[in-house]
């Protein structure tokens, strides 16, 4: 017979479980593609936290740089970024200016790279 102490100590296992299937989960793994007026970039996702704030880095061939994510953009020495995953959604807030608002379709990351009112052009990535 189940008890009801057994019954709680499984419900409150629950939200981790939903957490580790979240589809947010499916946008760990690298990525690479091309941005509007910056060119080939690669997005390298390690880990999503709870809060949806994403771990790992952005790779830019321009220059060589990498930024990596944290948990609030800094466009000082530091040069990082901040990742928050939402169901399929990502966006990035990027130490160099701009956001990306990307979405999960498949294998790939499509949406927009948006930098103040002065430029807003298509960004892709396909899972490596």
């Amino acid at each position: 017979m189940i008890g009801r102490r057994n019954i709680i100590l499984g419900l409150a296992g629950l939200p981790a479980l939903a957490r580790a299937q979240s589809p947010a989960s499916g946008l760990i793994g690298q990525w690479q593609g091309e941005v509007a007026g910056i060119g080939a970039a690669r997005i390298v996702i390690t880990g999503i936290k709870p809060d949806g704030q994403i771990e790992g880095r952005m790779e830019f061939a321009l220059q060589s740089f990498v930024s990596t994510f944290a948990d609030k953009v800094d466009p000082g020495p530091a040069k990082t970024n901040r990742g928050i995953a939402s169901g399929a959604s990502l966006t990035i807030e990027s130490a160099l200016g701009g956001t990306y608002s990307l979405m999960l379709d498949g294998n790939a990351l499509k949406g927009t790279y948006v930098r103040g009112t002065t430029f807003s052009g298509p960004a892709s990535f396909t899972r490596l």
